[in-house]
């Protein structure tokens, strides 16, 4: 026969309301048997036990339900009915452990931390000292601005030989006087962390956090100095070291940190730069070049050459004759390959070596002057003059063998190009004999001995010889290439400046001989960048790009644009993109032209091969907006925008590139591969 809990309920409160308290226990308790889950019933259960003085069924009771409130996350419902047990148990430990978690749970900060003194003390009474130091703890987490508990309870630790517990107690102790500023107190507590472990972190770092408070930083200095003589590869001390010492401005003590940890660690030379900016704040750039010096490399190698320039630029700002400051520029010119800048970087350090008879780093410099400005006599014979100062021979600057190529010897320094043999006549007089200089070469190329002749005399002021020396370096290059052409207008603009000059006549007259044989495109090395795009031809002539050279397009564009492919052929991708660059900022996408077009496309490829997808996206996509494309155009644009996002790490764009093109032409170029190899699970 079923159970019927109605009626079994009607009967225990017609029970309860006849005061027959022992009828209403056993009609409850088969409710209560028959549906465990009746929450509700089972707690008028324990009541009702509790009025018949029934208490461990009472309490059986009670913890059933707060229990169960407990694990429903009620915690203010199981405190009410913990409550009721304590008031039947007052003594119960269990019954102060669950209400002392249920009042941190709930925030009643001060009724937990009531129970569980009354846990500590219990533990206390009854010797078991570990477990009361396990209540204290928890008294210490719950008022984190008290810190009598927190210095009681490590000591309590060290009484007991729990040095860990010990040591987190002194820590978390000092950490709470040093926010009260209390930093005296808070040094002596953390001392006694120090004693226990020295190399504690937490002690040492709360140690140099009070010590700085209280203008003491260079005793925690010692105090680290010390750990390090013992331990000189602790990376955590060596750190909190470098920013004790940086903190007090103490550069030495930072420096020979510093110093230190880059030896076991090169990837912290940014360490360095904090240094810097102490020597330069204390007015002492002498230390800040030298702290440059020993991290530029890094820098360099490490692609900040921006940051390097900015150091180097503030030395010199407040000493512009610093030696080391200058030798730096030097440094940082040459690893950019600006060939003005380093000439302008090492005539400063000349001049400021002079002037401070540093006679190494004047000669240091002009040893390359006199590469880089054969012409200024000045300098070999200051050189020579310095040499025979300090007794040395066969110093001078050698004969220059001719080179018959144009490649650039192993380890080519802009700084260190091949300068104007110096050949004394038969006579002794030191006079250049020019009748037996048969070519010299010049920014890598072979100039006849009459145009250096010609160069070499005349009025023009220095910056005119500059300027001069520039285009003729550039009509070389045009007249060794085959592009007569360029060669011819270069010379016609630059006497139509200058007037014509003798040197512009040589010039003229190689143009007419047989030009030598182009250099080789060192195409191995540009081989794994552009192995999946198109030759410089195939790409014309796949594009159509050949019409613009037959276009009516001006001298300026047409000078650029045939710059820009000659480069392009020869992989010198900057100096292609630069002037592919010059060429489309003189036409319009809608101009009625395919000039745009040409160039837009080109420029694409030339970032493709250098390594910047991103870039080449964008100029791929504005060769898109050219008007009147054809349908393979497209296809070829979609293909290498596919290729930029595949080089970039986008393959979802690159796939829906391919799939536009295959929907359209299976058969073009490997684009049916392409896809079958992106889109493969």
């Amino acid at each position: 026969m079923a159970f019927d809990k109605a009626k079994a309920m009607r009967n225990a409160e017609r029970y309860v309301a006849q005061g027959r308290l022992r009828s209403a226990i056993d009609e409850y308790r088969s409710v209560v048997d028959a549906d465990p889950r009746d929450i509700a019933t089972l707690n008028m259960l324990g009541d009702l036990y509790a009025k018949n003085s029934e208490k461990r069924d009472a309490v059986n009771c009670y913890m059933q339900v707060a229990e169960h409130y407990s694990k429903q996350g009620f915690a203010q419902k199981a405190i009410a009915v913990y409550n009721k047990i304590s008031r039947i148990q007052p003594d119960s430990i269990e019954v102060s452990a669950k209400l002392a978690e249920l009042h941190k749970v709930k925030g009643s900060l001060a009724e937990a931390r009531s129970h569980y003194t009354t846990l500590a003390e219990h533990y206390q009474k009854q010797g078991r000292r570990l477990e009361a130091l396990s209540m204290y703890k928890q008294i210490a987490l719950l008022d984190p601005n008290n810190t009598d508990v927190c210095m009681n309870l490590a000591d309590s630790y060290m009484r007991e030989n729990q040095k860990e517990e010990a040591l987190e107690a002194y820590a978390e102790a000092g950490a709470r006087f040093s926010r009260q500023n209390r930093h005296e107190e808070a040094i002596r507590a953390l001392m006694k962390g120090y004693d226990i472990k020295a190399t504690d972190l937490r002690i040492l770092n709360g140690l140099v956090q009070a010590q700085s408070a209280l203008g003491r930083a260079t005793k925690a200095a010692s105090l680290l100095e010390e750990i390090i003589e013992n331990e000189p590869y602790n990376r955590d001390v060596l750190y909190l070291l470098i920013e004790c010492c940086i903190d007090s401005q103490n550069a030495p003590g930072a420096e020979k940190a510093v110093i230190k940890l880059v030896e076991i660690e090169p990837a912290n030379y940014s360490k360095f730069l904090d240094l810097i900016r102490i020597y330069l704040n204390t007015n002492d750039p002498d230390s800040a070049a030298r702290i440059l010096t020993m991290s530029a490399e890094y820098l360099l190698a490490g692609g900040q050459s921006d940051e390097c320039g900015k150091w180097i630029n503030e030395i010199l700002e407040r000493d512009p004759n610093q030696l080391a400051g200058l030798r730096l520029l030097v440094r940082y010119n040459t690893w950019l390959n600006d060939e003005t800048g380093i000439r302008l970087s090492l005539e400063r350090l000349y001049n400021a070596a002079g002037s401070q008879d540093s006679i190494e780093d004047e000669r240091e410099a002009l040893k390359q002057l006199v590469v880089i400005r054969p012409h200024e006599t000045r300098y070999r014979d200051r050189l020579n003059e310095i040499n025979a100062e300090l007794g040395i021979e066969g110093d001078e600057i050698p004969d220059t063998p001719i080179q018959k190529d144009s490649e650039e010897p192993s380890g080519y320094d802009p700084a260190q190009e091949y300068l104007l043999p110096e050949q004394t006549s038969s006579n002794g007089n030191g006079q250049r004999d020019h009748s037996i200089i048969e070519g010299v070469e010049r920014n890598g190329h072979i100039l006849d001995a009459e145009i250096i002749t010609a160069y070499e005399t005349g009025d023009l002021s220095h910056a005119d010889r500059e300027k001069i020396q520039k285009e003729l370096d550039s009509i070389t290059f045009y007249i060794e290439n085959d592009y007569n052409d360029l060669a011819v207008k270069a010379l016609a603009e630059l006497a139509g400046t200058y007037g014509d000059r003798p040197e512009f006549e040589a010039m003229r007259k190689r143009i007419g001989a047989e030009p030598p044989p182009e250099p080789e495109v060192t195409a191995e090395i540009h081989q794994e960048v552009v192995a999946s795009t198109l030759g410089i031809d195939q790409i014309r002539s796949e594009f159509g790009l050949e019409e613009s050279e037959s276009e009516d397009s001006s001298g300026d564009y047409d000078t650029h644009y045939q710059m820009a492919v000659a480069y392009q052929e020869m992989g010198l991708m900057e100096d292609a993109i630069r002037e592919y660059q010059d060429a489309i900022d003189l036409v319009r996408h809608d101009d009625g032209t395919r000039r745009f077009f040409s160039c837009a496309n080109l420029l694409g490829h030339c970032f493709l091969q250098h390594g910047r997808p991103n870039h080449a996206i964008t100029w791929f996509e504005r060769a898109l907006e050219t008007p009147s494309i054809s349908v393979e155009e497209y296809h070829g644009l979609w293909y290498e925008l596919a290729l930029a996002h595949e080089a970039k790490g986008d393959e979802e764009a690159a796939v829906k590139l391919f799939e536009k093109i295959y929907a359209e032409n299976v058969d073009f170029r490997d684009v049916g591969e392409r896809v079958r190899n992106l889109v493969a699970p």
